[in-house]
């Protein structure tokens, strides 16, 4: 604030200086032409046509004759126009004239002085103006910056404080459990029996976190014959087709159908000059897939006691246990031999979908 007053001083200061100069000149100006008007307009006294004629005019000394009286005629005729005489100025007002030419010569050179001083205030000021203008924008900058700063503080102190509730929320909890016997769980052990690879009817079901769903894995596989056998022609000429059928049952297949022409050997062998199979298969689940947990699967009216019952006596129950279902598939697991059928179980990573291919294992039943 004390740099713009200062700004605004000089201002004021070179404008009232330069109408001061400008004045000045104008008032030397007017004195000399009122010198030389006087100069030359001066009347003639006695004193200045004494001493001009002493110094411009030599008259000779009169001799006194005795002369007669001139008569009428003789005597000298009024000249009819007199020439205007022209005294110089006296050297005092040359001198002066001399000195105020000086001094006007010094007051314009100090004027032209003043002015570049001027102008180059004014560039200073405008200089000065121009950086106060970039400091306060870029206080203005630092300013929202401290703004979004104190904001994002704010925020994480908030997230500190709801963090430290909910961490002391917890040590109460695991002082409340420390204080409270664990219950003994009693586990069951029997003998596995003996597995053998399954070749006739399967029925899967997908174990996921800690629910049972149906996998429609042969509903959706007679669903695509029909379909390898309308586009024959085209999957001998392409020989891959990828695509996907479905859904069924809350889920869809993605496969892969390679196609090829055999050789005479094969064609004599297989009774046929194509071969087409399903390459690879992928059952993705839909989001609204239906599941039940452990008690909702073994009630009379759950979907995974209906569909046992409509299987036939030498179906193979195979489940696709995910590592977070291993208690559901020992209840459900239990559950099936006790109705008569062979179970077969398939465990399976975290990420890994429910796949297969020709190069795959079949599952192996207990």
């Amino acid at each position: 604030m004390s740099r713009r007053r200062h700004s605004d001083e000089i201002e004021f200061g070179s404008d009232s200086f330069l109408d001061i100069v400008a004045n000045i000149v104008g008032i030397l100006i007017i004195l000399i032409v009122v010198a030389g008007i006087k100069a030359g307009t001066a009347p003639v006294t006695a004193e200045r046509l004494a001493e001009y004629l002493r110094t411009h005019v030599q008259t000779p000394t009169p001799k006194v004759e005795a002369a007669a009286a001139p008569t009428p005629a003789e005597l000298p005729k009024e000249p009819t126009h007199l020439e205007p005489l022209v005294i110089p100025p006296s050297p005092a007002l040359i001198q002066q004239a001399d000195a105020l030419k000086a001094e006007i010569a010094s007051l314009k050179s100090a004027s032209e002085t003043a002015a570049g001083e001027v102008e180059q205030a004014g560039r200073d000021e405008q200089a000065d103006n121009q950086a106060i203008a970039d400091l306060r924008q870029a206080i203005d900058t630092e300013a929202a910056e401290l703004g979004t700063d104190k904001s994002k503080l704010a925020n994480t102190e908030s997230q500190l404080a709801a963090k430290k509730t909910g961490l002391l929320q917890l040590e109460v909890d695991v002082q409340r459990a420390e204080a409270v016997k664990p219950k003994v769980a009693t586990l069951k052990h029997k003998l596995t029996p003996l597995g053998r690879e399954i070749n006739g009817k399967e029925l899967h079901f997908r174990l996921l976190n800690n629910r049972v769903a149906f996998l429609p894995l042969e509903e959706l596989i007679q669903r695509l014959r029909p379909m390898i056998l309308r586009n024959r022609e085209r999957l001998m000429r392409d020989g891959v087709k990828r695509g996907e059928i479905g859904p069924v049952a809350g889920f869809h297949m993605e496969y892969v159908i390679e196609a090829r022409r055999l050789s005479a050997m094969e064609e004599l062998r297989a009774g046929t000059s194509a071969s087409i199979n399903l390459s690879s298969w992928r059952l993705v689940a839909e989001p609204d897939l239906e599941t039940e947990s452990g008690e909702e699967a073994v009630r009379n009216n759950g979907d995974f006691v209906r569909r046992l019952r409509d299987a036939d006596a030498d179906t193979t129950i195979t489940f696709w246990v995910y590592p977070d279902s291993y208690a559901l598939y020992r209840q459900l697991q239990e559950f099936a031999h006790h109705e008569n059928f062979t179970v077969a179980a398939r465990p399976i990573p975290f990420g890994v979908p429910i796949a297969g291919s020709p190069q795959g294992s079949r599952s192996s039943g207990q």
